[in-house]
């Protein structure tokens, strides 16, 4: 993934002990914008699958946030719907929230909730609720969204998510770097019907979670795939950060010494 030449900052950041969302320094970004809970940097016109194209495929490269200790829960009164960023609509790059209604489907009895393909959170809205109701509503954007299979999405990687918080609780505060890994550098299924924008399914998500302990700098890394599993064993799924590394283009721990 080779960076883009415009890069966007959608919210500046008014907290009174700013995160460092991407602390650790994850690279190379694409369009990067900053919200209050979270970073993300979404896909633009770059070269995905080294073919010498440029390749739009909808969805963030990566999504990075650093939890803190619960000391305050903003829950909201309902969800809220989804957003997307209307410069990056109009230019066809970012899909809207019809790109994942799917129209037809809820019609077919056949094709169970489980078996559908939703708007996965990468930056979980419960999470952001430790900040701010602002920070949780702008979970709520397509940019911090994924096709992710709903029974994954409500299984093993609303696992992991709770993990994360109850870590984030006993260390006082952790980093987190998820995303998608497609396995040939190009997705071989797609979101989105009748002249939407469309929005690649990936074949597995990663998620990166770091942590400081006596100035120490440990982490764990997930590689779960967008299928039906049959374990939601989380130990099953441990990888290392240089196999994500060269599934997704990515490198991670740059400011962090020999943290790879």
């Amino acid at each position: 993934m080779n960076a883009v030449h415009f890069m966007y900052l959608l919210i500046l950041l008014n907290i009174s002990e700013p995160y460092e969302h991407d602390k650790w320094g994850t690279f190379p970004r694409d369009i990067f914008f900053e919200f209050e809970a979270y970073v993300v940097s979404f896909d633009g016109p770059d070269d995905n699958d080294g073919d010498g194209k440029p390749d739009f495929w909808g969805i963030p490269e990566f999504v990075a946030y650093e939890i803190r200790r619960k000391t305050k829960k903003h829950s909201l009164a309902r969800r809220p719907g989804w957003r997307t960023d209307e410069t990056l609509f109009k230019s066809g790059i970012a899909p809207n929230d019809k790109t994942y209604a799917v129209s037809g489907t809820s019609k077919l009895p056949e094709v169970k909730t489980a078996f559908r393909f939703v708007r996965g959170h990468m930056c979980p809205k419960s999470t952001a609720e430790r900040i701010s109701v602002k920070a949780a509503i702008e979970t709520h954007m397509l940019l911090n969204a994924c096709p992710q299979l709903q029974s994954q999405n409500n299984g093993i990687w609303k696992k992991l998510e709770q993990k994360c918080e109850d870590m984030a609780d006993k260390y006082g505060r952790i980093w987190v770097i998820c995303g998608p890994v497609f396995f040939n550098r190009s997705p071989s299924m797609w979101l989105g019907q009748n002249g939407e924008k469309q929005a690649a399914i990936p074949d597995a998500f990663f998620k990166i979670i770091i942590w400081q302990t006596g100035g120490k700098v440990t982490h764990q890394a997930y590689l779960i795939p967008n299928i039906l599993i049959k374990t939601e064993s989380l130990s099953f799924y441990r990888t290392k950060i240089s196999r994500i590394e060269s599934l997704s283009g990515l490198n991670f721990l740059t400011s962090a010494k020999g943290g790879n």
